[in-house]
């Protein structure tokens, strides 16, 4: 198996000509369709969510990224406009890219590298959006959403059980494109299921094996 080496990312030094920012929570720093300054933008600290937002005011959560994470990026590809809507979701500190450092630094090999391995991983995700929307069953929108928290803390072997923190109804009504009162339906059914357990709150144990068991069953 090829060694892509997905766990390089970027960090300050990369970026010496950058100037730090500081987000809000609810602040709204990119606005899909606008085509005004060209810069990226790297996570410091904190979390932020990608959206999409259609003309009639329904939003569709595509990413939630973090710290290590590049936003923007594809406006220094001579990307004309924003291609999605990007708020904090905590308090955010990052530092601001412009143009120019960036393509200096794209004739480095390092950095090239690095933005290979950040562009795979992001094309993942992608794919991983790709599946959780276009999937109709919110039981199975659920389970691929479970299926990535796992993957993610590198537990998707079978018969493994991890401890998960599920945001608000609300916040995964948003994440899947369904109603809030569906997400609450369907969270009812897996844990009739014994796919989740819930410990205390939103804390819940997940089942590996009941997850794919689940998506098994309705896929057959």
């Amino acid at each position: 198996m090829v060694d892509l080496q997905l766990n390089k990312t970027f960090v300050t030094g990369d970026f010496q000509e950058s100037k730090q920012l500081h987000l809000a929570k609810g602040d709204v720093f990119l606005y899909e369709g606008d085509a005004g300054k060209k810069s990226c933008y790297l996570i410091l600290s904190g979390s932020v969510d990608v959206r999409l937002i259609s003309g009639s005011g329904h939003e569709t959560l595509l990413y939630q990224l973090g710290e290590g994470s590049l936003v923007g990026e594809l406006a220094m590809f001579d990307k004309k406009v924003r291609t999605a809507t990007v708020i904090a979701t905590t308090s955010v500190y990052m530092i601001e890219i412009e143009a120019e450092e960036f393509q200096k630094n794209m004739k480095k090999l390092a950095f090239v590298e690095k933005l290979t391995a950040h562009f795979l991983k992001r094309y993942l995700m992608t794919h991983d959006v790709v599946c959780r929307l276009s999937q109709p069953n919110i039981g199975m929108k659920l389970c691929h959403y479970f299926k990535t928290l796992a993957e993610q803390k590198g537990k998707l072997e079978e018969g493994t059980k991890m401890g998960i923190h599920l945001p608000s109804h609300a916040s995964m009504g948003k994440l899947l494109s369904c109603q809030r009162e569906s997400v609450t339906r369907e969270l009812k059914k897996l844990t009739q299921a014994g796919i989740l357990t819930q410990v205390q709150g939103s804390h819940f144990m997940l089942d590996i094996s009941n997850v794919n068991l689940y998506l098994g069953d309705i896929l057959d």
